[in-house]
């Protein structure tokens, strides 16, 4: 009667880590579960324990194989039972204790209906990404950097981002890393109303793939100690300033070339 529901809605399930938890199984150490009422099929939503949940179930059968199948677990049971409040209240359990991968939390938080990251996903999908733990071709691993971009500089910014790398590189998974977003998000962000978006593709396609990218960046970041996604920045501006005369350069506010 006990099941996770909504996968969507918590971390994924973890087969070695309910293995060690039944192997150093302690009955007087077990914590509730956490699961909503029944649903019409008499299945309970395990919001929190999973993992306690299978690692009782493997700790019975090797103990007691004949009392395995009417083996209990204490549960506390919150009247809420849809997948957002199910996320939420995962969400905020594991949050202030052992760290969430941020990429399941990111996930987790779209389920739970929050801000920014429902916001942050819906533009994801618009520009044919989707975010993925794995580095595979239309994923996105770094929602940090795509929660950065969007606190500096809006969601509007963030999709011209993706919108600009996806016409340059398609589906690379690399064109999509953590500088990346960061670096172009900065570019974006300070020159996007100046910026001819078929020169941009042109100049960088033509010469740049996005390992060369990241890797002038990094060269230009040992002379000028600054952080990375800056110097990929303006590694991007030089490049669309190359051959340009000096009326159509983009220029920072404060500097010159």
């Amino acid at each position: 009667q006990l099941s996770v529901v909504w996968v969507q809605a918590q971390r994924p399930y973890n087969d070695k880590w309910a293995q060690r938890i039944a192997d150093e199984f302690d009955p007087d150490k077990f914590d509730p579960l956490i699961v909503t009422r029944p649903n019409g099929e008499g299945i309970y939503h395990v919001i929190e324990g999973q993992h306690r949940r299978h690692a009782l179930e493997l700790y019975a059968a090797k103990t007691s194989p004949a009392a395995a199948a009417n083996e209990q677990a204490p549960c506390r049971i919150v009247a809420d039972a849809d997948p957002s409040r199910a996320a939420e209240i995962w969400l905020g359990i594991n949050q202030g204790r052992k760290r969430i991968g941020q990429i399941y939390a990111f996930q987790v938080g779209v389920v739970a209906g929050r801000e920014p990251e429902v916001q942050i996903n819906e533009i994801v999908l618009q520009n044919d990404y989707q975010i993925s733990p794995a580095k595979v071709q239309n994923g996105i691993s770094a929602v940090v950097a795509l929660k950065t971009v969007h606190q500096r500089a809006g969601i509007e910014t963030l999709g011209h981002v993706l919108g600009t790398i996806r016409a340059i590189w398609g589906s690379d998974p690399t064109a999509v890393a953590n500088v990346m977003i960061k670096g172009f998000g900065i570019f974006v962000h300070e020159f996007g109303p100046h910026v001819d978006g078929r020169r941009l593709a042109q100049k960088l396609s033509h010469k740049w793939s996005p390992y060369k990218l990241i890797e002038a960046a990094k060269s230009r970041r040992e002379n000028m100690q600054t952080h990375l996604d800056v110097e990929l920045a303006e590694v991007i501006r030089r490049e669309y300033n190359a051959g340009l005369p000096d009326s159509k350069k983009l220029r920072h506010k404060q500097a010159n070339d």
